[in-house]
């Protein structure tokens, strides 16, 4: 993996308040109640008992880290960002650990039964990099360990969800390169621009599939059946692919 595979973890700092905007706008507090929910129903159709341990990967805050609690005994979260681990250190609960770390150089001490990933895989941007972080994955797994990660979907990049972007989370985007099952380009929060690569569910899965048994969850139908963002006529613009190690 090359330096500008954890390009988000290194310039997160700006993100640093982004828990606290959230709560201050209910159409963003919504959204990301929705990618909760759609990441824990698919948790539930993939993990039949709880486990004992998972890792978080760029787990910024911890809210992750907390969901995956429904699903794990002890979970860790890894983010090289030393404010966002600070702030996801005070969450006061014994099962949860916070490591300031890149996910490159991060070795832990035992393999998981689980790890997730939310919002990490659009900062790793070329497929050899895809290659090596899913390898190193698949590494720090235990035998039928499990994934899941949240991703942004290809309606991402779209004129209207740009649009919603901008004006209710205030990100700034701009893509200037379409290729072969991704889109690239940069997106910002009161910030620096950081690089960003949209990379279509369909090649993740395809990569995925070589060592995962793997499927997407239904965030459409979950969307609709939930009531969930109901005044955006718009597809999801995330996706949730979980598996399980072949």
């Amino acid at each position: 993996m090359t330096n500008d595979t954890l390009t988000r973890e290194t310039s997160s700092d700006q993100w640093q308040h982004y828990d606290q905007f959230k709560v201050s706008n209910n159409t963003v507090l919504q959204y990301y109640q929705a990618v909760q929910t759609c990441h824990s129903k698919a948790l539930g159709d993939l993990v039949p008992t709880k486990l004992d341990t998972a890792l978080d990967i760029a787990s910024g805050h911890g809210e992750t880290s907390k969901l995956l609690l429904n699903f794990a005994e002890r979970v860790i979260g890894v983010d090289s960002s030393e404010d966002l681990i600070a702030k996801a250190k005070a969450i006061e609960n014994p099962n949860l650990d916070f490591v300031c770390s890149t996910f490159e150089q991060y070795q832990p001490s035992a393999k998981f039964d689980l790890i997730s990933a939310t919002w990490f895989l659009n900062h790793v941007h070329s497929e050899q990099d895809l290659e090596a972080t899913i390898g190193k994955i698949k590494s720090m797994l235990n035998p039928g360990g499990y994934i899941s990660f949240v991703t942004p979907s290809s309606s991402f990049t779209s004129a209207s969800t740009q649009k919603i972007a901008l004006d209710l989370f205030q990100w700034r985007q701009a893509w200037f390169e379409e290729g072969d099952g991704f889109t690239r380009g940069v997106l910002s929060y009161f910030g620096q621009w950081i690089p960003t690569t949209i990379w279509q569910p369909v090649l993740l899965m395809r990569m995925l599939d070589k060592h995962f048994e793997v499927r997407t969850w239904d965030v459409k139908r979950t969307q609709v059946e939930n009531q969930l963002l109901s005044e955006f006529n718009i597809e999801p613009p995330f996706e949730v692919i979980y598996g399980k190690l072949r």
